[in-house]
């Protein structure tokens, strides 16, 4: 039988929206829970250097940040419970959540809960057994760039999120290849600056993969095959992992 849980402000995912939410919530005596899956701290624990968050001159890494975060909360007298929301009732106050151990009644519902990577929707970019998702295709570089070391890898995309990974992933990679569909970055200026700077990263432009090739004899990637969108012409470019970096769509399923 389910636990049930009365609280007046629930706040769902850790990430900086949440905890700040929080931390307000908690000096304001109301005592909220923060509901987080198993990696608490958002999209923020897999960036590497945050530059452009004030009152730190120097940048700091992401996971560092967090803490502060976390911290910050808990001394305000935040509650944490790590579980998975799997439905969620807003037809009535107060507000019902369900997990595989409570049911959660809220008077106040707070949804931050972040969003995940896009994907390209690619033959070979699946999960495992389906795809080569955790054999060679990843959307973190900061979780998998140490398994592509001494190796040519790619990475899908233009904006922020795409040169933060390409740029970090030199650190591994024999050379980074950054194969955009149009023929600019969409990044910031700062951010392009440094790909462009960065002597370990060519640029393919207008230009789609269309399918992420591989080999039974190699255990994984081992290329991609490309569509210039300009000529319609069709090529393969050998690399051996391919990341995807075209953005993220939020986590709202659930409340749809």
């Amino acid at each position: 039988m389910k636990e049930t849980l009365h609280r007046e402000v629930v706040i769902i995912g850790s990430g900086p929206a949440g905890l700040t939410a929080a931390i307000y919530a908690a000096r304001a005596d109301l005592k909220p829970l923060v509901i987080h899956g198993p990696q608490p701290g958002g999209q923020l624990t897999i960036t590497t250097e945050v530059e452009n968050y004030p009152g730190f001159a120097e940048g700091i890494q992401g996971p560092a940040l967090m803490e502060q975060f976390e911290e910050q909360a808990r001394r305000f007298g935040t509650e944490f419970l790590v579980t998975f929301v799997g439905e969620v009732d807003l037809s009535k106050r107060p507000f019902v959540l369900q997990t595989d151990e409570h049911e959660i009644r809220a008077e106040t519902l707070i949804v931050a809960s972040g969003a995940s990577a896009k994907w390209l929707g690619i033959p070979g970019e699946a999960p495992a057994p389906h795809g080569l998702g955790g054999l060679g295709v990843s959307a973190c570089a900061t979780c998998d760039g140490f398994f592509f070391r001494g190796k040519p890898i790619v990475v899908v995309g233009g904006g922020d999120t795409a040169m933060e990974e390409a740029n970090f992933l030199t650190r591994y990679a024999s050379r980074v290849t950054l194969i955009h569909r149009r023929d600019h970055l969409r990044a910031s200026k700062i951010m392009q600056d440094k790909a462009f700077k960065n002597p370990k990263i060519d640029f393919i432009w207008n230009t789609e993969v269309k399918e992420i090739l591989v080999s039974q004899e190699a255990g994984g990637v081992t290329g991609v095959r490309l569509a210039n969108l300009e000529t319609g012409a069709e090529s393969t470019f050998d690399c051996e992992g391919v990341f995807i970096a075209i953005g993220h769509k939020p986590n709202t399923d659930i409340f749809k």
